[in-house]
C-alpha cells in the first residue's frame, strides 16, 4: 500500500477558495500519512491513515518536548478513528545522548501501549545505529506487544539501494507476522521490492520537494519516471510534455500551467501531477506480469544477445512494447522455447507455423516446464495462434492483438509505443 503525504503546503488557491490537493489526483493512494507537526484534522476519510508524533521536528532537542500521554491526548484530537498511531520516539543521531534516547524510547514504547487511544492501533518506530540494533529493537517490540511497526531513518539512504533493501528484508525476516510500514521510501522500485519481501506499506514525499525546490515536472514511461525540468515563460522556451491527467486539467482550466515554475498553483498543481504519475509507475512496477514476444523474421548472423537477434519490425515494436510497459519479458523462440532477453544464442531457421504438431506439443510441454515459477503471474501474449498453443487453462494470459493482421499488429503497437503525454505539434 501507498501513503501519501500530507503536510502543510497542499492546497492550491482556486476561484478564491483553498482546495486541498486531492483533489486533483486521477485516484486517490491507498492510504494518508500525516505528522502532529501539522495538526491536520481534515484528511480524507475511508482510507486508512497513519499519524506520527513529528520526531523529526525535535530531533536536535537534548530532551523531547513531548511524552505518551501528550502525544496520546493529541492523536485523540486529530486522527482519525481506526489509525495507526507512532508512539512517541527520538531519533538515534550521531554525537548525541544514543543511551539516553534509548532509554527515553523504551520506556515511550512500553507506555504508549496503554496511552494509545482504544479507538487507534499502536504503532512504534524500530531504531538501532546500525543493523544488528535495529533487528533486536524490533523484535523487542513486537514482543512487549505491537502488531504495527514502522520502519524509518532510511530515506537519506535512498541511493544505498542494496543496503536499505538487505536491511529492511532483516528486519521483516525477524518479525514476519506483523505489519511493516517503511518511512519515507516509496519509489516503484523500492515498492516492487516491498511488494515481492511482504512489507505492507510505505509513504513517500520526494514528488513534492522536487516540485518545489527544483521545479520537477514527471513524465512516466512504464515503471520509470522522467523528470523534465519547468519552464520560466521565456519565449520558444521547451516545456514538459502536455499531460492530462487531473491536475494539469484543472489548473489549465484556470489559464495556468503546471509545466511552468512560479507561483503557488502551478507548484502545488505539478506536485499534484508528479504524484499522479508516481502512483502510476508504482502500480506498474509491482505488477507481476511477463510479456512474451514472439520470434519472428530475420535474424542477424552468428551470436548475439537475443534481444538483439531478431530484426523484423514486429519483433522491435513488440519488444519497444514490452520494454515501455516496465514488466518482465522474454521471448517465445520455436527453437530454445522461452529465452530471456540477455541471453546471448546463435541464429537459426525455425518456426513453429511449418513444425509438426507432434513436435509443437512437445515444444509446448517445455515452454509450460520454462514458465513453471511464473504459475499465478499475468502473462501478456505478443504472439501467433501457434505460439500460443501452449496455453492451457491453468495460466491467466491475455492477447491484446488477437485476431489482429500484421498491418494492424504494427498499428497498434505504434499507438501503443506512444508517450504517456500528448505533445504539443
Amino acid at each position: 500500500m501507498y501513503f501519501g503525504v500530507v503536510g502543510n503546503r497542499d492546497y492550491i488557491k482556486r476561484h478564491g477558495e483553498k482546495r486541498p490537493f486531492w483533489e486533483y489526483l486521477d485516484e486517490q493512494p491507498d492510504g494518508w500519512l500525516t505528522s502532529l507537526t501539522y495538526r491536520r484534522k481534515d484528511l480524507p476519510q475511508g482510507k486508512p491513515t497513519i499519524y506520527d508524533c513529528g520526531a523529526w521536528s525535535y530531533r536536535d532537542a537534548e530532551i523531547p518536548p513531548v511524552n505518551s500521554e501528550q502525544v496520546a491526548a493529541a492523536y485523540t484530537e486529530y486522527a482519525p478513528v481506526g489509525s495507526m498511531v507512532i508512539a512517541p520516539d527520538h531519533m538515534l543521531i550521531e554525537g548525541s545522548d544514543v543511551d539516553y534516547r534509548r532509554q527515553w524510547n523504551a520506556e515511550q514504547a512500553r507506555l504508549f501501549l496503554t496511552d494509545c487511544p482504544p479507538t487507534m492501533k499502536p504503532m512504534a518506530c524500530v531504531h538501532g545505529m546500525n543493523l544488528d540494533e535495529r533487528v533486536e529493537h524490533a523484535k523487542w517490540l513486537v514482543h512487549i506487544g505491537y502488531q504495527y511497526i514502522a520502519i524509518g531513518g532510511l530515506a537519506a539512504r535512498a541511493s544505498q539501494k542494496a543496503l536499505v533493501i538487505s536491511w529492511v528484508r532483516a528486519i521483516r525476516d525477524a518479525i514476519p507476522s506483523v505489519w511493516i510500514h517503511v518511512l519515507g521510501l516509496s519509489s516503484p522500485d523500492y515498492m516492487r521490492i516491498w511488494n515481492e519481501i511482504g512489507i505492507q506499506s510505505a509513504d513517500g514525499s520526494s514528488h513534492f520537494k522536487k516540485a518545489f525546490t527544483a521545479g520537477i515536472f514527471f513524465s512516466r514511461n512504464g515503471s520509470s519516471l522522467i523528470a523534465h525540468k519547468a519552464g520560466r515563460g521565456a519565449k520558444d522556451e521547451q516545456l514538459p510534455p502536455i499531460c492530462l491527467c487531473a491536475a494539469c486539467k484543472k489548473i489549465k482550466e484556470d489559464g495556468d500551467d503546471t509545466r511552468l515554475f512560479g507561483n503557488s498553483e502551478r507548484n502545488i498543481g505539478r506536485a499534484a501531477h508528479n504524484l499522479n504519475m508516481l502512483m502510476q509507475a508504482q502500480k506498474v512496477a509491482m505488477q507481476k506480469t511477463l510479456v512474451l514476444v514472439a520470434c519472428c523474421g530475420p535474424k542477424m548472423t552468428g551470436e548475439h544477445p537475443a534481444k538483439d537477434i531478431y530484426q523484423s519490425d514486429l519483433f522491435l515494436k513488440s519488444k519497444a512494447y514490452a520494454i515501455r510497459e516496465g514488466h518482465a519479458w522474454a521471448i517465445l523462440s520455436a527453437k530454445h522455447g522461452i529465452i530471456w532477453p540477455d541471453s546471448v544464442i546463435e541464429d537459426y531457421d525455425v518456426t513453429l507455423n511449418t513444425m509438426p504438431s507432434k513436435d509443437r506439443e512437445v515444444w509446448g510441454a517445455m515452454v509450460r516446464d520454462q514458465l513453471k515459477n511464473w504459475r499465478g503471474a499475468r502473462i501478456v501474449l505478443l504472439a501467433g495462434n501457434k505460439y500460443c498453443e501452449w496455453v492451457d487453462d491453468k495460466w491467466d494470459t491475455e492477447r491484446p492483438m488477437e485476431g489482429l493482421g500484421i498491418g494492424q499488429q504494427l498499428a497498434w503497437l505504434k499507438l501503443k509505443n506512444q508517450p504517456e503525454e500528448l505533445f504539443l505539434l
